[in-house]
């Protein structure tokens, strides 16, 4: 993270630079993530001689070819890069853009290597209670401005009651050469807290939406964003203020449809 003062240009999120070592057997989680992967993962990658990570967004179909993958901020590999989660292979960067008004990615499997993707995203690490997963059950186009939204990433995990200031006033700038600012991006934060942390782009932006069905409990989320860049409201200050691309910039950009529960039960 940069610790410029704040002038709605947040800084991308700076990529892990640590590896770890899966190990064998262990049990699902994010940092570990086998098929059908889920959004708000940990993923690994490597080019350039530099292991990096991220977070993955949620699910998504190509609209022509009907492909699946999952979404995720473009500045965080290039295109044709291998990606991984824990032991499990996670897929290839079919497209990654970083430019002045997309930082998006889609991730998929290959003939040889073929990935299922869902639509659920990780949602363990909140308060107590919280549900280790929920189910996408809604979308929308864009949040509205004073809306309280969630992201969760793999590494502050799941944080809420973040209030949007504005839809097109973010900026989101990669630190190293060449340096791209990517402008248009929704504004949002919350005082005082670290919202975000290095490896958490292309994180799932949502709102909570949670249903009776059939006298259960559906934990679910209305998606309205991808995660972007985070930095600080003042130098020195926490990274409590994010910058992300709403639901229609990412179907725009990669030229997609983001999924909900719904669409992938009507489908089969």
């Amino acid at each position: 993270m940069s610790g410029r003062p704040f002038a709605y240009c947040l800084v991308a999120l700076l990529l892990v630079l640590t590896w770890s070592s899966p190990a064998s057997g262990a049990p699902a989680s994010r940092f570990n993530d086998p098929q059908p992967h889920r959004g708000g993962a940990e993923y690994r990658v490597t080019y350039g001689g530099r292991t990096f990570a991220c977070s993955s967004g949620f699910a998504v179909r190509k609209v022509v070819s009907d492909r699946l993958g999952m979404a995720s901020a473009g500045h965080c590999a290039p295109t044709g890069t291998d990606a991984t989660s824990g032991e499990f292979r996670f897929g290839t960067f079919l497209e990654s853009y970083e430019t002045e008004t997309v930082d998006a990615a889609m991730i998929s499997g290959t003939r040889l290597k073929p990935q299922v993707y869902a639509t659920t995203i990780w949602t363990d690490g909140g308060p107590p209670g919280s549900p280790v997963a929920r189910r996408v059950l809604e979308k929308a186009d864009a949040p509205v401005r004073g809306q309280r939204v969630c992201v969760s990433g793999k590494v502050t995990k799941l944080v809420c009651d973040i209030e949007v200031y504005n839809l097109t006033s973010g900026e989101s700038c990669s630190e190293e050469p060449p340096i791209v600012c990517t402008r248009g991006l929704v504004l949002a934060g919350k005082e005082g807290v670290n919202i975000v942390a290095g490896g958490d782009s292309g994180a799932p932006v949502f709102v909570p939406v949670d249903r009776v069905v059939d006298g259960h409990m559906v934990y679910g989320a209305r998606l309205v964003g991808m995660l972007v860049g985070g930095g600080p409201r003042r130098q020195g200050g926490p990274e409590d203020l994010v910058t992300f691309h709403t639901v229609r910039q990412v179907e725009s950009a990669l030229t997609v449809e983001v999924l909900t529960t719904a669409d992938v039960t009507s489908a089969g």
